[in-house]
């Protein structure tokens, strides 16, 4: 995740709205982060996911690898 000061920022902000696109680009003033720059469908997803509710077969494929990861992680562990 690139790290940038406020003043680089502002100096090449197309660029780094560019970057943004790609990853989080986190923006510092005075040596402390300060702020995140994100993507616009990258932002939705995170605010959609933390607002809406699912029924079981509405969930995303990507949440229910990541259910069947975790299980088979426990599940590995409780096996040793």
């Amino acid at each position: 995740m690139p790290t940038v000061t406020a003043s680089e920022y502002s100096k090449k902000i197309g660029l780094y709205q560019t970057v943004a696109q790609r990853e989080p680009v986190v923006i510092t003033s005075h040596g402390r982060e300060e702020t995140v720059l994100i993507s616009a469908d990258e932002y939705r997803r995170l605010t959609r996911r933390r607002r809406r509710p699912y029924l079981l077969e509405e969930l995303p494929d990507e949440d229910w690898k990541a259910i069947e990861e975790a299980h088979a992680a426990l599940k590995e562990q409780t096996d040793c």
